[in-house]
C-alpha cells in the first residue's frame, strides 16, 4: 500500500512538467492555426484606412493582432489539463502503452491486487525517466504561411506607401487646433461683452446668445472644416442683420460736435472725446445760456446751426435739437433754446448706448470673419494667413497714389492751373494719404520736403526735422514728375503751368513732430481695427502702412 501510494505520488509529479509542455505545444498549435485571422484583420484595417481617414491607423491596425494575442494567451491560462489528460496523452505520443493513464485509474479505483501494484510500480519506474523535452512542440506551419501575404500587404500599407487619407487627417487636426484657438477668442469676446457697462441688459443677452450657440457649435465640431465654415457663416450672416449701415457716419458726427463744442469752452479738441462728456458740454451749455452776451448768442447759434447742418444725414433728430437751439437763440427764446439742447444731450447719451451695441456688435462680427479665415486656413499648404501681401500692398499703394492724383486733379480743377499742381504734389506723393482720415495739419509743410531725400532726412534745411509728413516712397528712390493739364482755351488749345513758384510759403504753425504725433495715431488706428467690422486681409494693409510709417524703421 505504502508502494503504491509512493509510485503514485512520483506518477503525479513527473505528470507536472509535461502537462506544461503539452498546453505550450497546444498554444503553439492555437496560435500557428489563427495568426492568418489577425493578419487579415490588420490588412483590412488598413484598407479602410487608405479610403476613410482613420487617426492613428496603425494602432487601429495593430487591434486585431492584439485581439489574437489575448486569445492566445487566453487559451495558455484557461484551458488546463487534468492528470489524466495529460497521462494520456504522454501515453500516446511516447508510445508508453497506456501505462501512466493506467496506474492513474487503478489508484482511483482503489485496486489493491498484487497486479495492480506491480502496474503501478512500473508506472513510477517509467515516469522517473520521462523528461518535458521529450514531448515535441506542434505548429500548423501550413497555415502558419497563410497569414504571411496579409501581413506583408499591411506592413507595406502602414510603413511603405504613402497614404492619402494623411493630409486629410492633418488638415482635420489643423482645422481642431485652429477651433480651439477660435473658441478661447470667442470665449474672451463673451467676457468683454459681459463686462461692458455701455450695453443694455437687452443687448448684452442678445449678443451672449449668439456667442454662446456659436461656441456650442463649434465644441461639437470633431475637425471638419466645411461644417466649422457653414456654423461660422451663420453667425457671421445673423451678425451683419444687427449692424446699422449709418453707425460709423453717426458715430463720426457725433465725436466731430464734442470736438466742436471742447473747442467753444476753450479746451483743447481731443482726438477721440467721450460722447458722455459731449453730453455734459450740452447740458452745461445750456445752463450758461442766460450768461452770455446777445452778440455771443448770435454767434453760438451760427455755430450750432452748422453742426446741426453737419449732422443732419447721419443724426436727424440731434440735428433737429441743435437747429431747434439755434432758432431759439435767434430769436432770443434762451429757455426753448436750453431746453433743446437738454434733448440734445439725452438724444447723445441714447446714441452712446446704441453705438455701444453696434461697436459690440462689430467687434463680435470681425471676430467671426477672422475665425472663418483661420479656419479656412488652417492646414493648407503654401497659403499666407494674410493673403499675398506682396501683391496686395503693390496694389494697395498704386490705388492710394490713384487717389492722391485724382484728389490734386479735383483742386486744379477748383484752385487754378498752377496751385493745382501744387496740390497735387502735396496730396499724391504722399502715398495717397489723405489729411482728414489721419489727422490736421498733414499738408501745409509741403515747401520744407524733398522727395529725392529719404523720410528721417526730410525737412533739415530748415530745422523742421521728422515733421508730419511722409513721402510715397520713403526709401528714398526718386519718384516720376507728373504734371496737372489745364483748362481747355477757347482757341482749343491746352495750357500747361509748371508748380513752381518764387512767391514765399505761409507760414505753418499747425506742424508738429513726426515722432510725436506717430503713436497717437497708431494707437487710433489700433483701436478702430479692434471695434470696427473690418476684414482681416484689410487690417493687415492697415497694419503694414503704420509699421512702414514708425519713425526710425529705416524702410
Amino acid at each position: 500500500m505504502a508502494q503504491s501510494l509512493s509510485s503514485y505520488d512520483l506518477v503525479r509529479r513527473q505528470l507536472r512538467p509535461l502537462g506544461l509542455r503539452l498546453r505550450l505545444s497546444d498554444t503553439l498549435l492555437f496560435a500557428s492555426r489563427t495568426l492568418w485571422l489577425g493578419a487579415i484583420g490588420s490588412t483590412l484595417v488598413a484598407i479602410a484606412g487608405r479610403l476613410l481617414p482613420i487617426p492613428n491607423l496603425r494602432l487601429w491596425a495593430g487591434v486585431p493582432l492584439a485581439l489574437w494575442l489575448l486569445a492566445v494567451v487566453g487559451v495558455a491560462l484557461f484551458r488546463p489539463l487534468t492528470p489524466r489528460r495529460v497521462a494520456q496523452r504522454v501515453d500516446l505520443i511516447l508510445g508508453l502503452r497506456e501505462r501512466l493513464s493506467t496506474a492513474l485509474e487503478l489508484h482511483d479505483s482503489e485496486a489493491h491486487d498484487l497486479l495492480s501494484d506491480r502496474q503501478q510500480e512500473d508506472a513510477g519506474s517509467i515516469a522517473r525517466s520521462l523528461k518535458a523535452g521529450q514531448l515535441p512542440l506542434h505548429a500548423d506551419r501550413r497555415r502558419l504561411l497563410w497569414a504571411l501575404p496579409p501581413l506583408a500587404l499591411a506592413a507595406l500599407l502602414l510603413f511603405v506607401i504613402p497614404n492619402p487619407q494623411d493630409r486629410v487627417i492633418a488638415e482635420r487636426q489643423a482645422v481642431q487646433a485652429a477651433l480651439e484657438q477660435v473658441q478661447e477668442q470667442i470665449a474672451e469676446l463673451e467676457r468683454e461683452i459681459s463686462t461692458d457697462a455701455e450695453l443694455t441688459p437687452e443687448d448684452r443677452e442678445q449678443l451672449l446668445r449668439e456667442i454662446q450657440a456659436l461656441q456650442e457649435q463649434l465644441r461639437r465640431n470633431p475637425g471638419d472644416r466645411q461644417e466649422a465654415l457653414a456654423d461660422l457663416s451663420a453667425a457671421e450672416a445673423r451678425l451683419q442683420q444687427r449692424l446699422d449701415p449709418d453707425t460709423d457716419a453717426r458715430r463720426a458726427a457725433l465725436e466731430q460736435m464734442a470736438r466742436n463744442l471742447e473747442a467753444l469752452s476753450g479746451r483743447q479738441p481731443s482726438q477721440r472725446p467721450s460722447l458722455e462728456q459731449a453730453a455734459a458740454q450740452l447740458e452745461q451749455l445750456a445752463s450758461q445760456l442766460d450768461q452770455l452776451t446777445e452778440e455771443q448768442r448770435q454767434e453760438l447759434a451760427e455755430q450750432l446751426a452748422q453742426q446741426a447742418a453737419q449732422m443732419s444725414a447721419s443724426d436727424p433728430q440731434t440735428a433737429q435739437n441743435l437747429q431747434n437751439a439755434a432758432n431759439a437763440l435767434q430769436q432770443g427764446d434762451t429757455q426753448q433754446a436750453a431746453q433743446q439742447l437738454q434733448q440734445a444731450a439725452e438724444g447723445v447719451r441714447q446714441a452712446q448706448s446704441s453705438l455701444a451695441n453696434q461697436q459690440s456688435t462689430q467687434q463680435s462680427l470681425s471676430q467671426v470673419q477672422g475665425a472663418r479665415q483661420q479656419v479656412a486656413q488652417a492646414g493648407q499648404e503654401g497659403v499666407q494667413p494674410s493673403g499675398s501681401q506682396e501683391g496686395q500692398q503693390g496694389e494697395g499703394q498704386q490705388g492710394e497714389g490713384q487717389q492722391g492724383e485724382g484728389q490734386g486733379q479735383g483742386q486744379q480743377g477748383q484752385q487754378g492751373q498752377g496751385q493745382g499742381q501744387s496740390q497735387r504734389q502735396q496730396q499724391g506723393s504722399g502715398g495717397g494719404t489723405n489729411a482728414q482720415n489721419l489727422g490736421e495739419g498733414q499738408s501745409g509743410s509741403s515747401s520744407n520736403v524733398n522727395p529725392n531725400q529719404p523720410a528721417n532726412q526730410q525737412g533739415s534745411g530748415t530745422g523742421s526735422d521728422g515733421l508730419v509728413y511722409q513721402p510715397y516712397r520713403p526709401s528714398g528712390q526718386q519718384g516720376e514728375q507728373d504734371f496737372v493739364q489745364g483748362q481747355q482755351g477757347q482757341g482749343g488749345s491746352s495750357q500747361v503751368q509748371q508748380g513752381q513758384s518764387t512767391l514765399p510759403g505761409a507760414n505753418n504753425p499747425s506742424v508738429v513732430p513726426y515722432e510725436q504725433v506717430y503713436p497717437e495715431y497708431a494707437e487710433a488706428a489700433s483701436e478702430a481695427l479692434d471695434r470696427g467690422y473690418i476684414p482681416p486681409h484689410l487690417k493687415d494693409f492697415v497694419r503694414d502702412y503704420f509699421s512702414q510709417l514708425e519713425p526710425g524703421s529705416g524702410q
